[in-house]
């Protein structure tokens, strides 16, 4: 199985150790990250989605300007666009780049940020709403023809998309949650489950939840584990 180096650029330059500085989007300093990290070996960036920052597929855009290789891991979260017009988006920029792009779904865990944008469902709610949501987007890429969807959430009718992936195994879909209702819809939908670093055991027993979950489907995801190093001369100074 191959191993994939994901990075992360950021909108501008800020840290648990930087303090931010500058304007909300340094294209500079997104550029010179960017072309850092595929002239480095990096297989692939995130850009991330919070409430308050610049929107994360028009940041990927860019980034895709200005490298050739480095592939993308756009995190989006569902709910506020309707997932066809976002099905279609991807696709195009799939094409544009020949193949670049992955989404990351983030549901949302904190209730405050999510009414930032107006959203005040529950967090199981929000599960089922990426859930129907996913049905959507999959649709839009894989139809040969127009269909219909009725879900809780949303419904569409004669829904057709002319532009699919670049690429026949399409565009990966990541996916992160440790609930029993996120681990229910990564079953049905994560190409790429995402976890952070944690202890053998908890990651051994997430790693099982979303095996068995995904096995209900006949689907079998790869595994993304994320790691914040933190880097000093010594052990102590580190920790320090």
């Amino acid at each position: 199985m191959s191993v994939e180096f994901i990075g992360f650029v950021g909108n501008h330059n800020a840290s648990e150790t930087i303090p931010r500085s500058g304007p909300a989007i340094d294209r500079t300093f997104v550029e010179t990250l960017a072309k850092v990290q595929e002239n480095g070996g990096f297989d692939r960036v995130l850009l991330a989605f919070h409430a308050n920052s610049p929107e994360s597929i028009l940041v990927g855009q860019h980034v895709a300007s200005v490298t050739r290789r480095l592939k993308l891991m756009l995190a989006h979260r569902p709910g506020f666009n309707a997932p066809t017009i976002v099905a279609r988006q991807l696709a195009t920029l799939d094409h544009l780049t020949e193949g670049r792009v992955a989404v990351h779904i983030i549901t949302g865990g904190d209730d405050a940020e999510l009414a930032r944008d107006g959203d005040h469902l529950t967090k199981d709610e929000r599960y089922a709403r990426t859930g129907e949501y996913l049905d959507i987007v999959r649709a839009e890429w894989t139809s040969e023809k127009p269909f219909d969807y009725a879900g809780k959430y949303y419904r569409v009718v004669g829904a057709h998309s002319e532009i699919k992936p670049y690429r026949p195994e399409g565009i990966p879909i990541y996916f992160g949650g440790a609930s029993d209702a996120a681990i229910e819809v990564a079953g049905r939908h994560a190409d790429v489950y995402a976890l952070w670093g944690e202890t053998h055991a908890q990651v051994r027993e997430l790693v099982g939840r979303v095996k068995a979950a995904a096995a209900r489907h006949g689907r079998s995801p790869r595994f993304s584990l994320s790691l914040r190093p933190i880097l000093a001369d010594t052990e102590e100074a580190a920790w320090a």
